[in-house]
């Protein structure tokens, strides 16, 4: 009987959800019988003599009521059942993402570094491809994608140069449109090489710095050097002064994950950046200047290092960054760059910032340089970052599972 008692609450609980949901489109006379089945059952749950038999016939008449004018609620099915816990948990994700913690991660060096973004771990031409339990282990740690490139014939390699199906205009790579997650539209980057005159392609990240790799696996290559080639679509390629044969690795590489973070959205509806805070911003007030030096006019988040305040005066003097003429040391990547420590190459000079000019922030504006400045499109090309662009500061690389993992520095 104490199981079939727990029976009857849960069908209890399924008649209320019936009648609550169902009750102004149910007949008067439905309902009362619901309400007669419901205090039968009621009275039998308190009346420890009631007995099985007649305790369970009850409980069937309710049932089949219930599958009368229950709908879609009852009988439970996966949706029914579940519905409400899928979007109430929806809603706390989007609302957690919007008011508190945003998860982002980061698509390029610019940070390097103290953050990461997609890298190349390159294998030797003579070495094994990775297993695919080893693809599987870096997938999982590392976020790791492999990608291989085969020649299918023997010759010469060179890069075709590509034109635009927008505008025409010719480069490395063409974008191709994809479902990311089967859903999401987003964009690839192509590359098409010439082997021996037959052209082979491979789609990559659009934010991968794909010639970076390209110059790993061809160090005589001159990627300004432009040939004519009959085989690329443009009639042009980069000669990359290799020869192949077929069957050899022409490209052998894992891209890593940039580093995921979560960012503190919080904080500064408390108190105001500082410099040195690491933070994400939009790009939508930017926009026109990043198109002019891009190509790209869509709006992005970006994440740099705040390297100057309102009413600061900022310079770029020997690799170091000062403020009102001294130097801004207020965390550590400021400090190695100055120093030129390890992999921190200190600030240069340019254009904003170029050798001897001294940049005045305006009030509520932020400049945004990257830690690592020989590779960052940052406040010395564009300008500055209002502060209703600011969306928080970085905290917490959740993922991949590397050295950097923790607390955001």
């Amino acid at each position: 009987m104490k199981k079939l008692r727990k029976q009857a609450k849960e069908l209890l609980h399924a008649a209320s959800k019936v009648y609550h949901y169902r009750r102004d489109i149910t007949s008067e006379a439905r309902l009362q019988e619901l309400e007669k089945s419901v205090v039968e059952i009621e009275t039998m749950i308190a009346d420890n003599s009631a007995e099985s038999v007649p305790f369970q016939a009850a409980m069937d008449r309710l049932d089949a009521l219930l599958r009368k004018i229950g709908g879609k609620i009852h009988p439970k099915t996966f949706w029914s059942d579940n519905l409400e816990v899928v979007l109430v948990a929806a809603i706390l994700v989007i609302g957690v993402r919007t008011f508190f913690f945003q998860p982002f991660i980061i698509p390029t060096n610019s940070m390097y570094p103290t953050y990461s973004g997609m890298n190349t771990a390159a294998y030797e031409a003579e070495a094994a491809s990775p297993s695919a339990a080893k693809k599987v282990f870096n997938k999982l740690t590392l976020g790791a994608k492999h990608i291989s490139l085969i020649a299918e014939d023997s010759g010469p390699v060179s890069l075709a140069l590509l034109p635009s199906l927008s505008t025409g205009k010719i480069g490395t790579s063409r974008p191709v449109p994809y479902r990311k997650y089967f859903v999401l539209p987003a964009i690839r980057a192509e590359y098409v090489f010439s082997v021996g005159g037959t052209l082979q392609s491979i789609q990559v990240p659009a934010e991968f710095d794909m010639l970076s790799a390209i110059q790993q696996f061809f160090p005589e290559a001159d990627l300004s050097k432009v040939v004519p080639s009959q085989e690329s679509p443009s009639g042009q390629a980069l000669a990359l002064n290799h020869i192949v044969q077929a069957g050899d690795p022409l490209m052998r590489f894992d891209i890593t994950l940039g580093d995921a973070l979560f960012v503190d959205r919080i904080s500064y509806h408390f108190k105001r950046p500082k410099a040195g805070d690491p933070f994400v911003f939009r790009t939508n007030d930017i926009r026109a200047e990043l198109g002019r030096l891009t190509g790209d006019y869509s709006d992005k988040y970006y994440i740099k290092r705040i390297g100057g305040i309102g009413g600061e005066s900022l310079q770029i003097k020997e690799g170091g960054l000062f403020v009102d003429g001294e130097s801004r040391d207020e965390v550590e990547a400021f400090a190695r760059n100055a120093a030129k420590e390890g992999e921190y190459g200190g600030y240069i000079n340019h254009t904003l910032l170029a050798e001897d000019r001294t940049l005045e922030i305006p009030e509520d504006k932020f400049v945004a340089l990257g830690d690592n400045s020989a590779n960052s499109l940052d406040s010395r090309y564009w300008g500055f970052v209002p502060e209703h662009s600011v969306i928080g500061k970085a905290i917490f690389i959740y993922y991949p599972f590397t050295k950097r993992w923790g607390v955001a520095e």
